[in-house]
């Protein structure tokens, strides 16, 4: 938000460790087609801001899909079978969700020098969207502080689960500036895709 010329080194260089890291890079071309097709039908009838808003709710969709599913493996892997349902990783979605209810409501916005419209949501839709992200936090980080208190907590998945939170709300529901939520997202996910610490 403060440098662009900063952020997108950083990306860059989080990109050249990525592809350095000895990794497979594997790019599933089939996942794109959808909302590549989706955004050429919103584009036809909204224009570039409309497809571009498409694009910005499909990677939302996706890194929240992506994070869900990594919190799962790790709760699955520490012995955890009761936080991998689909009920239990349900508050996951509440603060994205939330985050577009936001960036919906505050629409047009510019990302990345490029016009992003969405559907302007109603005051009580963000409202609402905000006290179930805030219910279903509060009930998730109730659960895990009665682990910790019974020394049952499963470290890994509960840290993963923090940082979704707090990188969603912070990107979609604190900052101004959809670009910077996007770069701190995309960052995210290629500090990730190179783990820091090798297995030998």
């Amino acid at each position: 938000m403060f440098s662009p010329p900063l952020a997108l080194l950083g990306l860059a260089a989080l990109a050249a460790r990525v592809l350095l890291s000895g990794e497979s890079v594997r790019i599933n071309w089939l996942q794109l087609g959808g909302p590549a097709l989706a955004a050429l039908i919103v584009g036809a009838f909204a224009g570039l801001p409309g497809a571009i808003g498409t694009l910005f709710v499909w990677r939302l969709i996706a890194d929240t899909s992506w994070s869900s599913g990594e919190a799962a493996r790790l709760a699955a892997a520490a012995g955890r079978p009761a936080e991998i349902t689909i009920k239990a990783l349900a508050h996951a979605w509440m603060t994205p969700l939330y985050g577009l209810m936001l960036v919906a409501y505050t629409a047009p916005h510019m990302i990345a020098g490029m016009p992003l419209d969405l559907p302007h949501v109603p005051s009580w839709l963000v409202i609402g969207a905000g006290v179930l992200a805030a219910g279903a936090f509060f009930d998730w980080g109730l659960q895990r502080a009665a682990d910790w208190r019974l020394g049952e907590l499963a470290r890994a998945p509960a840290a993963h689960l923090f940082i979704h939170h707090v990188m969603f709300v912070v990107a979609f529901g604190l900052m101004i500036d959809v670009s910077a939520g996007v770069v701190m997202m995309m960052a995210w996910r290629l500090a990730h895709a190179a783990p820091l610490r090798q297995p030998n």
